[in-house]
């Protein structure tokens, strides 16, 4: 009886360790996306067209004749 015990007890552990461990990786890859992300960002801004970020001709209300 008392090896079961031990034996479910050192599967629980195991299955505890493997889960902390799955999710420490889950963690670190949605942070790594999130830096990815966050650096083609930051490349597409640098490399934007800045023109397109504001109007170039005055309203009609305001144009010189």
């Amino acid at each position: 009886m008392m090896e079961y015990i031990y034996l479910l007890t050192i599967v629980g552990i195991g299955l505890w360790s493997l889960v902390n461990t799955l999710d420490d990786h889950a963690e670190m890859k949605q942070k790594e996306r999130q830096q990815i992300a966050s650096s083609i960002a930051r490349m597409n801004l640098r490399s934007s067209d800045k023109q397109f970020t504001y109007d170039v001709e005055p309203p009609e209300g305001l144009v010189k004749e």
